[in-house]
């Protein structure tokens, strides 16, 4: 393959960058995707049994997964889509852990992904106009809903019109049902409470087939497969973007310099445009490499915001049990379709209106998302075989804060690139924000018929429970961040050079043939979960550069 024909370079292969190599190859574009990790087949990226629980054991032994062993989705899925830490460290203060959950393959961290879809509204896109705080993005829901339409309905997503101002309805395939205990969980809110109680809207689980083994919330098994079929995108796997090298006279980006994990050479990739989809954290750190301050072909940011208003959801949890409506068996050996997923759960949508957030202690909105009867373990391991378990999650808006950050450490990875130092904490907004979560959720589970419980004392493994006890959704304080993956910021768009890193398209204020359009470009976090939006951003911003005169 030749290195240096394409009209466009995207950095990485996950959830946005497979919407980007796709979206500009169906504009007629050469493309050619850099990904850091390897290019796995389906049966290889998504292992099975027993081979997922004996690479399990082998990354905590030997240290490869050190901190991602903290996420629960490592416990389910093939622990080889997880990246080893010692190939991509990173540093943060010792008072402040932050949890970099890292998808280094093809697919990237779309194939462990949730696949829950929601939208934003403007009541978070113009946040600052309802509190005062921070900056307000220069974009509206009505700038992303063709956007948000047209990957629904190219994902088939599933999901209810619920008519709710604070999450705008999709265009999706009929929602999944309810579970019978979550059907009357919801009665007893609704009767209550009076609460919005709504379907999630996402994909349903994944079901293995032989005509598509790739989970269609993948990249892989959506966007880039389709992206590949246009002939016109190529893949070059294990190589890990450096940095950008400006034209200091044109003022535009003229390579990108990627290195060679296997040999550590390095080698100039020339091209027109450079969509970055690295994920946020790694999107800044290669920002940071290539701006001016860091070498001297590099990029001018006149905001001074790059690397600065980090963000993540701060979350907390709590399981219960509810009395079954549906026996002892296990519902999902004879529905596979009631498994845990982004469709299949439901959410309480309090969001961030100026009604739900009055009288609050702190900023911004949050949701719940729920499940119950979508993971149970078989009856003969439960203490209780005729209760259902089910949980309660609250992900709710981190404001940004220029001093939750990430710079550049003084020390280098194995590829002698230096690695991303984190410094990100929960402050004062965040602690009420969570007492609040806290106090809905259980006084739902109390009006809802449930009683709570831990994980750990709902089955009958004695050698398992101190690693569940010990498990940070467990716990009874809100993780660190970086555990619920959602963060964002770093490279904030805005209506101005002065405030933002990048403008209302996704380009670089000195250097507009590079866009930034993973959740690095986010000037605040919402409270919804955010890939959807992120796909969206990407779609427009990627249509925008191959129209001349559109923006």
């Amino acid at each position: 393959m030749s290195l240096n024909p394409f009209e466009a370079i995207v950095i990485g292969s996950g959830a946005t960058g497979g919407v980007a190599a796709m979206t500009l190859a169906e504009a007629g574009l050469h493309v050619l995707v850099v990904e850091a990790g390897p290019d796995r087949s389906a049966s290889e990226a998504l292992g099975s049994e027993p081979g997922n629980s004996f690479r399990r054991a082998e990354g905590l032994i030997s240290g490869r997964h050190r901190r991602q062993v903290q996420h629960p989705g490592y416990w389910k899925q093939n622990p080889a889509l997880y990246a080893d830490e010692r190939q991509y460290p990173y540093s943060t203060p010792d008072d402040q852990p932050f949890l970099w959950t890292q998808g280094r393959q093809v697919g990237g961290r779309s194939l462990t992904w949730g696949g829950i879809t929601l939208r934003l509204s403007d009541y978070e896109f113009k946040g600052a106009d309802h509190d005062g705080y921070g900056q307000n993005w220069p974009i509206t829901h009505a700038d992303l809903d063709p956007h948000y339409t047209a990957l629904e309905q190219l994902f088939e997503v599933r999901g209810a019109r619920d008519g709710l101002k604070q999450l705008p309805d999709g265009q999706m395939a009929s929602a999944l049902p309810f579970m019978p205990e979550e059907e009357r969980f919801r009665e007893l809110l609704t009767k209550e409470r009076g609460l919005p109680f709504i379907h999630s809207r996402g994909f349903e689980a994944h079901q293995r087939q032989q005509t598509s083994n790739w989970p269609k919330s993948s990249s892989n098994g959506s966007s880039l497969q389709r992206a590949l079929a246009t002939g016109r995108v190529d893949i070059l796997s294990n190589s890990m973007a450096e940095c950008l090298e400006i034209d200091p006279a044109q003022e535009r980006a003229r390579s990108v310099v990627v290195v060679n994990r296997s040999s550590g050479e390095r080698q100039r990739l020339d091209c027109n445009l450079v969509v970055i989809c690295a994920s946020t954290i790694a999107t800044v750190r290669l920002l940071l490499q290539s701006e001016q301050q860091a070498q001297s072909m590099g990029f001018s940011d006149p905001s001074g915001q790059l690397g600065k208003g980090l963000m993540d959801h701060v979350s907390c949890c709590r399981f219960f049990t509810v009395p079954s409506e549906t026996g002892r068996g296990a519902t999902q050996q004879s529905d596979p379709s009631s498994t845990l997923s982004g469709a299949g759960s439901f959410f309480l949508p309090f969001g961030n209106t100026p009604e739900t957030c009055a009288g609050r202690p702190f900023l911004r909105g949050y949701g719940i998302w729920g499940g119950i009867n979508r993971f149970d373990p078989p009856w003969w391991l439960k203490r209780n075989p005729d209760r259902r378990l089910g949980f309660l999650i609250g992900h709710g808006e981190v404001l940004s804060d220029a001093r939750n950050q990430v710079c550049l450490s003084q020390r280098c990875d194995p590829l002698d690139v230096p690695m991303p130092h984190i410094s990100c904490q929960w402050r004062a907004n965040e602690q009420a924000m969570v007492q609040h979560m806290q106090g809905t959720i259980e006084d739902c589970i109390n009006v809802g018929g449930g009683v709570t419980t831990s994980l750990a004392d709902q089955v009958h493994l004695p050698l398992v429970k101190p690693i569940v006890a010990k498990a940070l959704s467990a716990q009874e304080d809100a993780p660190p961040p970086g555990y619920y993956i959602h963060e964002v910021g770093g490279a904030p768009m805005g209506s101005s050079e002065d405030n933002s890193v990048v403008d209302r398209w996704n380009r670089l204020w000195r250097c507009p043939n590079v866009l930034v359009v993973d959740g690095a470009c986010w000037p605040s976090s919402g409270w919804q979960s955010p890939t959807l939006t992120m796909m969206a951003i990407t779609r427009r911003a990627c249509l925008a550069a191959v129209k001349p005169g559109c923006c």
